[in-house]
């Protein structure tokens, strides 16, 4: 059975289920907007765990994705999905990282997940253009019999949520 896709108008760091999606760098800085409340209201485990993979790794290429838990987050884990960073945010960034996150999301058996939109706060992308573009990603990969039960996409504003709506409606 396909995912359930839903608009919530609200803080994507509110979200209940197993994973929240971070707008994220590709350095995985958790330092304003979607990537600070999630910081805020999760704790600093999760910038541990962020820099802990950096260590580890490197810095992700834009467009790809890590995991970490959810410290005190009502989700289990947070996918950290960089759709920017060491390059600026540009419609291929959007889509390679909202497809890692999915990707990711799969790998770890996760069946709910919640998505802010990529790029649109510090990376300055228009968000109508980035909902378009994450909302055909996602799509997409649930038409290819993806195991997702949730997809959530949160409008931080009433003018969000709508625009949200307009393009899964």
């Amino acid at each position: 059975m396909p995912a359930i896709v839903r608009v919530v108008e609200g803080d994507v760091s509110t979200f209940e289920g197993d994973a929240v999606v971070n707008a994220a760098n590709n350095h995985l800085r958790m330092g304003t907007g979607v990537a600070q409340a999630i910081a805020s209201r999760g704790g600093g485990v999760i910038q541990e765990e962020c820099d802990e993979i950096v260590r580890r790794d490197g810095p992700l290429a834009v467009g790809g994705a890590a995991i970490t838990g959810g410290g005190r987050l009502r989700a289990r884990y947070v996918i950290h999905a960089a759709a920017m960073g060491d390059l600026p945010v540009t419609p291929e960034s959007i889509r390679n990282a909202t497809r890692s996150a999915l990707d990711v999301a799969e790998e770890n058996g996760i069946l709910s997940i919640a998505f802010p939109i990529l790029g649109t706060g510090v990376g300055g992308f228009p968000f109508s253009e980035a909902a378009r573009i994450m909302a055909e990603e996602i799509k997409d990969f649930i038409s290819t019999g993806s195991p997702l039960e949730t997809v959530v996409f949160y409008g931080y504003t009433p003018d969000q949520a709508a625009t949200l709506r307009r393009y899964l409606g």
